[in-house]
């Protein structure tokens, strides 16, 4: 399961649990699944979506930008466990418990997998 933990100040604020099924949207717009009071952030500033595998983060063209991991977002870039997601004065925390996988557990790939070509 995914989740986004949000902090102010190094403070944490919630968890949010993104689903796989439908899009988390992020912004200083009280329609937003996640509203964040705060003049730097775009009444509509950002997504979070799964396509394939990975969930993706997505800048939606804001003035002053979404970073993952201190760069901007450019268009859109996929999320790995740990990465820091910085909007306006706040930062969202991803977490996949389903990519454990990446430290050696529950890989979603069957090792046994024989692919022939």
């Amino acid at each position: 399961m995914a989740k986004l933990t949000l902090k102010l100040n190094d403070e944490v604020i919630k968890e949010i649990t993104i689903s796989k099924d439908r899009e988390l949207t992020i912004g200083r717009d009280q329609t937003n699944d996640l509203q964040l009071d705060n003049l730097a952030v775009s009444r509509f500033h950002a997504k979070i979506y799964k396509q394939g595998w990975p969930f993706y983060i997505e800048d939606l063209k804001t003035t002053n930008g979404t970073y993952l991991n201190n760069r901007m977002v450019n268009w859109k870039e996929s999320l790995k466990n740990d990465d820091i997601i910085t909007i306006g004065k706040y930062m969202l925390i991803y977490n996949d418990s389903s990519m454990d996988y990446e430290n050696g557990k529950d890989s979603p790939f069957d090792p046994n997998l024989t692919i022939k070509v």
